[in-house]
C-alpha cells in the first residue's frame, strides 16, 4: 500500500508537470494571437471542455482573474464555515493553432481562510449541496479555523489529422491541503485528484459522431493526532474524536489508528452526437461514470526490535454508479449570441462494510439543470446579457444500521441582466442585477437509534439540522458593477458584486439558535481578457 501511495504521487507529479507543458504552450500561442472578447460563462464551459468546436465556429479567447470574496454565513448547514475568505487567480481559454490543432486550458489557484468549522475532520464542505455523500469518516464536535489551498490545471487539444478524423485528448490535475489553524488534534489533509481523457469521432458534412473514455483517480491522506487515551473521554467534549459509518450508529476512535486514507478510483466512458455550422453547435451526450472510494485504517507499531511496521485495513468503501445526459447549444444570428446546456444526472451510492461484510448505506439522487444565456449589442456596440438558469434535483437516503430515511426534492432558478453603457471611447460601465429562488417540495426526515437508548450525536448535531436548512426556502438577489477599458485588443475590468440571501420561512429557526440576519457575499477583483 506506501509503495502504491508513492507509485501514486508520483504519477500524479508527472502529470501535473505534462500538463504546465501544455499550459505553458498554450499561453504562448495566446499572446501571439490577441482577440479580445467577453463572452457568457455558459459558452466558455462549452468551449473550454470542447475546443475541437473551434475548427467550426472559430472564437479564440483568453481570461485571467484576480479575484477576493468574503462570505459571511447566519444560517448554514452545519459543516459549512461562518465566515470565508478567498482569494482566487484563474487564467483560461481556447485558441485554435492552425486548421487541423486547437487548445484549451485553465489554471486555478485558491486560498481560503474559513472560520468556525465544527464537526468535520476533513475538507469536505456543503455549501453547495444537500450533504457529504459519504458520511463514513473520523470527526469532532469542536469548531475552530481552517487554512484550505487549491491548485488545478487542465489542458486538452483537439486535433483534426485527415477531414472526417477528430481526436480530443487531455488531462487534469488537483493538490489541494486543509488544516486548523489553532489548537486543535484534527489533522492536516492532503488531496490528490487526476483525470485523463479522450474523444475519438468521426465527421461527415456537418454531423459527428464521438466514443469518450475517462480514467479518474483520487487519493486523500488524514493524519489524526489523538490525545491520550487518559484524555479520550466523551467528558472531553472539545477534543473527543469519533468515526461514524454512514448516518449509523457512532463508533469511538481507537488510538492506534493514528492515520486514515481514503482512494478512489474509477473510469468514464460514453457517447456523442454534435452537429456543426458556421453559425450553430449542437450536441447531445451521455456519460457513465463508475467509481469506488476505499476507506483504509492505518496501524503504526514498534516490535520489540525497535522496528516500525506499519499496517493497512479496509475498512469501508462507497460505489457510485452515475448516468448522465446533456445537451449543448450554442449560436450567433445576426449579432446576437445564445448559450444553452441541459444536464440530467442519475447517481446510485451504496457502501460497504469489509470486516463485517454487510451494506448499510445507500444514496439515490437525481438532478436536471438547465443553464441560458443571450448576448446582443446595439448600435453603440453596448452589450445587454440576459442569464437564466433553472434546477430541479430529489435525493433520497437511506441506512438501515439505524432507522434513517432522508428525502428531499427542490427547484431553484437563477434570472439575471446586465447592460453595459459607453461613457468614452475604449471605456465602458456595466451594471446587473440577478435574483435567485430555492423552494423545497418534498420533506422528509425519520430517525431512530438502533439497539440503544442513546441518540446518535452525529444525526442530532449535524443531519437533522442539515435538513431544515434544506427544508426551507431562500431567496437571493445580487447587484454587480464592473468598469472596462479596452486598449488594443486587451480589455481591463475591474469588477465588483454583492450579495444577499434571506429564510423565506421558518422552519429552520424552529431547529436551530439563529441570529434572524440575511447572508452576505461581497465579491471585487481584476479582469483582463486578451
Amino acid at each position: 500500500m506506501h509503495n502504491n501511495r508513492k507509485k501514486t504521487i508520483k504519477i500524479f507529479q508527472t502529470s501535473m508537470l505534462g500538463l504546465a507543458a501544455l499550459g505553458s504552450q498554450f499561453f504562448h500561442a495566446q499572446t501571439t494571437h490577441l482577440d479580445s472578447i467577453n463572452i457568457s460563462s455558459v459558452e466558455k464551459e462549452i468551449r473550454i471542455n470542447d475546443p475541437y468546436i473551434s475548427f467550426f465556429q472559430p472564437l479564440d479567447f483568453s481570461q485571467t482573474s484576480f479575484q477576493f470574496s468574503t462570505t459571511k454565513q447566519n444560517f448554514k448547514r452545519v459543516q459549512t464555515a461562518e465566515k470565508t475568505g478567498d482569494f482566487t487567480f484563474q487564467s483560461e481559454g481556447v485558441y485554435k493553432l492552425n486548421n487541423k490543432i486547437a487548445l484549451s486550458g485553465r489554471l486555478h489557484a485558491d486560498k481560503i481562510t474559513e472560520d468556525n468549522v465544527p464537526y468535520i475532520l476533513n475538507d469536505e464542505r456543503t455549501d453547495n449541496s444537500s450533504f457529504i455523500y459519504n458520511p463514513s469518516y473520523y470527526w469532532a464536535p469542536r469548531a475552530a479555523r481552517w487554512q484550505k489551498q487549491s491548485y488545478f490545471m487542465n489542458g486538452q487539444f483537439a486535433y483534426n489529422p485527415i477531414k472526417p478524423v477528430i481526436l480530443q485528448m487531455g488531462g487534469e490535475g488537483r493538490y489541494s491541503k486543509s488544516y486548523r489553524q489553532n489548537a486543535d488534534p484534527r489533522p492536516q489533509v492532503d488531496n490528490y485528484n487526476y483525470k485523463a481523457f479522450a474523444k475519438l469521432g468521426l465527421k461527415w458534412r456537418e454531423h459527428s459522431i464521438f466514443g469518450k473514455l475517462s480514467y479518474v483517480h483520487h487519493y486523500k491522506n488524514n493524519n489524526i493526532m489523538f490525545v491520550t487515551s487518559g484524555g479520550n473521554i466523551p467528558a472531553n467534549d472539545s477534543i473527543y474524536i469519533r468515526y461514524n459509518e454512514g448516518y449509523g450508529n457512532q463508533y469511538i476512535g481507537n488510538t492506534q489508528y493514528k492515520t486514515s486514507e481514503y482512494k478512489m478510483g474509477g473510469y468514464i466512458w460514453g457517447g456523442e452526437y454534435a452537429f456543426n455550422n458556421a453559425n450553430t453547435h449542437f450536441s447531445a451526450g451521455y456519460d457513465y461514470k463508475n467509481l469506488i472510494e476505499r476507506f483504509y485504517k492505518v496501524y503504526e507499531y514498534q516490535d520489540a526490535s525497535y522496528a516500525y511496521h506499519t499496517e493497512y485495513t479496509k475498512y469501508s468503501g462507497l460505489k457510485t454508479n452515475l448516468h448522465s445526459f446533456y445537451l449543448n447549444f450554442l449560436g450567433n444570428y445576426n449579432g446576437e449570441k445564445w448559450a444553452s446546456s441541459i444536464t440530467y444526472q442519475d447517481q446510485l451510492d451504496t457502501n460497504y462494510n469489509y470486516p463485517l461484510e454487510y451494506r448499510t448505506y445507500r444514496l439515490e439522487q437525481k438532478n436536471l439543470s438547465w443553464k441560458n444565456s443571450l448576448i446582443w449589442f446595439n448600435h453603440k456596440s453596448e452589450a445587454s446579457k440576459v442569464l437564466f438558469d433553472a434546477a430541479y434535483a430529489k435525493n433520497h437516503v437511506k441506512d438501515v444500521s439505524v432507522v434513517m430515511e432522508r428525502k428531499l426534492s427542490f427547484f431553484q432558478y437563477r434570472l439575471g441582466f446586465e447592460r453595459e453603457f459607453s461613457l468614452m471611447p475604449f471605456h465602458k460601465l456595466s451594471v446587473g442585477i440577478t435574483q435567485n429562488l430555492y423552494v423545497p417540495l418534498e420533506k422528509e426526515f425519520n430517525y431512530a437509534p438502533y439497539q440503544s437508548t442513546k441518540e446518535n450525536i452525529f444525526a442530532t448535531k449535524i443531519a437533522q439540522p442539515d435538513f431544515a436548512y434544506d427544508a426551507t426556502s431562500k431567496m437571493g438577489l445580487n447587484l454587480n458593477a464592473s468598469y472596462r477599458i479596452d486598449e488594443g485588443k486587451i480589455r481591463y475590468e475591474l469588477f465588483g458584486s454583492f450579495t444577499q440571501v434571506w429564510l423565506m420561512n421558518s422552519t429552520y429557526k424552529n431547529k436551530v439558535d439563529y441570529n434572524g440576519r440575511a447572508n452576505q457575499v461581497a465579491v471585487v477583483g481584476l479582469n483582463v481578457y486578451y
